[in-house]
């Protein structure tokens, strides 16, 4: 509790030396801070440098003028302000200017404020998230290409967006999990939680980005055996047929990482596994259904018998075959 209020106090004392500086600075003059945005994108390399310069000496004082320009200048000052906002030396503030201007009509523009949302990281994750669920495409793009820049940054972010049980949502995020490779282990219960949904597309996404990010198998198997079971951390709930049917699923996907490690679960369940194993044999694809009669073999070597006659073929070449 204490850390906690030391932590809100520093909050509040950077957000006030913050609101200090500015109106320490009184009135700058709106065109100065259109000068900084047209110098940052200049072809002349001194006056690029001029500036950053003048982004470096009096950026906060300018932030309010460069937000104007972002969202009511010409096209080249726009460029140049997302430029400007990006250097803040103190860049939490720019984070809703930079936002806005991922719906900017021009795509340079859209792709600067976007790696300037990257180059800001974890304070504009969060926002940079939600912006997956924006009905402009534009914006969506904007926001994936921030993220993808942030790094483990955005990880925390991106598996929140899993919990929405979104199907889109959770796909975009997924995707850029799986962009992110091992920086997104973190990430690999909240994946694995949006496993269950009746969306096969989205399960077989999730799967792919569980697979890519590369978790230790025995992660997957303990957070698969609590799928269904209301994330209770009692050993006694942990194995038990709720998880079953979500694990069955990932049975379409033969010789994957995911599917074996659904498999071997599957057979450490054991009996209250069969249901969800005997409705695959009877409406799930031919990959679903060996590896259904598999786990059940393994369950039980006596359940072969009850197995239907081109399973039992199927398994009598697979034995002979090894």
């Amino acid at each position: 509790m204490v850390i906690r209020h030391i932590l809100c106090l520093r909050n509040a004392i950077s957000a006030f030396l913050v609101l200090a500086v500015l109106l320490a600075a009184g009135p700058v003059r709106a065109d100065q801070a259109a000068r900084a945005a047209d110098l940052l994108v200049s072809r002349d390399s001194a006056q690029r440098a001029e500036g950053m310069a003048l982004i470096e000496h009096d950026g906060l004082a300018l932030m309010p003028g460069l937000a104007r320009v972002l969202h009511s200048g010409g096209l080249v000052s726009r460029r140049g302000a997302a430029i400007g906002l990006s250097l803040m030396p103190i860049p939490a503030p720019a984070v809703d200017h930079l936002i806005t201007g991922l719906a900017d009509d021009d795509a340079v523009v859209r792709s600067l404020c976007a790696h300037g949302l990257g180059k800001i990281g974890a304070p504009a994750a969060t926002e940079a998230a939600h912006l997956l669920t924006h009905s402009d495409n534009r914006v969506r793009i904007g926001a994936a290409l921030a993220l993808s820049k942030m790094g483990a940054d955005a990880v925390p972010a991106l598996a929140a967006m899993l919990r929405l049980q979104d199907p889109g949502v959770s796909a975009r995020a997924a995707w850029l999990l799986g962009i992110l490779g091992r920086d997104a282990l973190p990430s690999v219960p909240a994946l694995i939680r949006a496993l269950e949904t009746d969306d096969m597309r989205l399960v077989h996404l999730l799967a792919e980005t569980i697979d890519s990010i590369g978790p230790d198998p025995a992660v997957v198997h303990h957070e698969l055996l609590l799928l269904g079971s209301g994330r209770s951390r009692c050993p006694a709930t942990r194995v038990g047929g709720a998880a079953a049917p979500t694990l069955v699923k990932l049975l379409a996907r033969p010789g994957t990482p995911m599917a074996n490690i659904a498999l071997i679960t599957l057979v450490r369940i054991g009996p209250a596994a069969e249901p969800a194993l005997r409705l695959a044999l009877a409406t799930g694809t031919p990959s679903q259904r060996t590896a259904a009669a598999l786990a059940l073999t393994g369950i039980d070597p006596d359940l072969a018998a009850t197995l239907p006659e081109d399973l039992r073929t199927v398994l009598s070449g697979t034995m002979k075959t090894k």
